[in-house]
C-alpha cells in the first residue's frame, strides 16, 4: 500500500519480470525498470506490485519520497541505506551511493520499512 507522503510516483516499464512493492530498481538504457544489486544506483522504489510486461510505479530516488523499501537484513533506525541483492536494501558502506534513510529498524531481511528517499548519487565516505 503507498503511503500518503509518497512524492513523485512515475510509471515505466518492467520488462518480462514482476516486481514487488517495496523493490529496489535500477533504470536500463532500454528505459525499464529491473531490480538493482549492490553495484548498482538506484533509480527508485516500486510502491506497488507490479505483473510481468506491465507499467511499474516508481518512487525516483532523490525526490525525499517516504517509501516502504524492502530490508536485505536488519537495520537500524536512521541508518544510511544503499542497494543489495535482489533489490532490497542495506546499511550503506563505504563509497556505496545511498538511496536513502531508514525511518524505521528491520529485524531481519524481507522486512519492509518507510525509508525518505535521497540522492544516490552522493556515495558514503
Amino acid at each position: 500500500m503507498p503511503l500518503a507522503n509518497d512524492g513523485p510516483i512515475l510509471a515505466f516499464d518492467n520488462g518480462a519480470s514482476a516486481i514487488a512493492q517495496g523493490k529496489v530498481v535500477k533504470l536500463t538504457a532500454g528505459k525499464t525498470v529491473v531490480t538493482a544489486a549492490n553495484t548498482d544506483v538506484a533509480f527508485g522504489v516500486i510502491t506497488e506490485d507490479a505483473s510481468a510486461d506491465g507499467q511499474a510505479a516508481v518512487a525516483v530516488s532523490g525526490s525525499g519520497a517516504v517509501v516502504l523499501v524492502e530490508a536485505h537484513a536488519a537495520v537500524a533506525l536512521g541508518a544510511l541505506l544503499m542497494p543489495a541483492a535482489a533489490g532490497r536494501a542495506a546499511t550503506a558502506t563505504s563509497g556505496k551511493h545511498v538511496l536513502g534513510v531508514a525511518l524505521e529498524a528491520a529485524a531481519a531481511q524481507g522486512a519492509l520499512i518507510k525509508v525518505v528517499l535521497g540522492q544516490s548519487n552522493k556515495p558514503t565516505a
